[in-house]
């Protein structure tokens, strides 16, 4: 009686090792925060990005959670702490407040502290006169048929405009940002228009698009650009994600969280 009852103990000490050991190899998903308004923008598990699950405005981000604040090339820039959450009634959200506590402001996008994030290889790079009057030349002719909102208003091309260089090669980009998203390569001397995002009703206010952020969230070596959009009334407004698969195509993951003026 007592070897059997030996053998169930050490049955159940194996059991629970093994659980346990799956337990840990089991990847946490990876969250990450949009700027404005700040809260859920992304999550990674098993390096698929997803929209952050139903309700997770009011779950993540609980007050004296640490999060590492990317700058605009995916860089840390620094860690901020949750210090408060604003429950908006009119999208059911919490909106969270942060302090820094140590490094410098970002881009205003952040990843959790514990993540273990691997900044990617990227960097600034400005291309020569030339190239960027060929670029606002293109890029006015895909953003003319958008029926400009408030046109006396209008965004600089060189503050709505971010360049940077992916990868060891390397390959080369522009996002363009006003009344849409346009995501340009730089191959073979010329631009190449990859990937736009444009207003759901062809109607869009001068800043409402913007780049904030160029990074790699999932580590597959393939960039995500994280971007602000402002709807054409002005009264919703969050930030999204772009994505590059494999195949050079970009999809969209919405926020978890938006904002809104109403």
């Amino acid at each position: 009686m007592a070897r059997i009852l030996s053998r169930i103990a050490a049955g159940v000490v194996v059991g629970l090792l093994a659980t346990s050991s799956a337990r840990a190899s089991r990847p946490h998903p990876v969250r990450f925060l949009g700027a404005d308004p700040v809260g859920p923008l992304a999550s990674v598990e098993r390096a698929v990005i997803r929209t952050p699950e139903a309700r997770s405005c009011r779950a993540w981000g609980p007050v004296g959670s640490r999060w590492e604040e990317l700058d605009p090339l995916g860089q840390i820039a620094g860690e901020v702490v949750v210090t408060g959450r604003d429950f908006y009634a009119y999208s059911g959200c919490d909106e969270l407040g942060v302090r820094r506590v140590n490094g410098h402001r970002g881009a205003g996008v952040y990843v959790e502290a514990q993540a273990g994030y691997r900044a990617p290889d990227s960097r600034r790079w400005r291309p020569d006169d030339a190239s960027i009057a060929t670029l606002v030349t293109l890029a006015s002719a895909r953003q003319r048929g958008i029926t400009h909102l408030d046109p006396s208003h209008g965004v600089p091309f060189s503050r709505r405009t971010f360049f940077f260089e992916w990868g060891p090669a390397p390959e080369r980009f522009a996002v363009v940002g006003g009344v849409s998203l346009l995501v340009c390569a730089w191959q073979g001397g010329r631009w190449t228009v990859v990937h736009e995002v444009t207003p759901p009703k062809g109607r869009a206010v001068e800043r409402g698009y913007r780049a904030l952020a160029v990074t790699d969230m999932n580590g597959d070596g393939l960039p995500e650009i994280v971007f602000h959009r402002l709807e054409e009334s002005g009264e919703w407004y969050g930030d999204a994600t772009l994505s590059r698969r494999p195949d050079g195509a970009w999809v969209e993951i919405d926020a978890g969280i938006f904002g809104s003026t109403a």
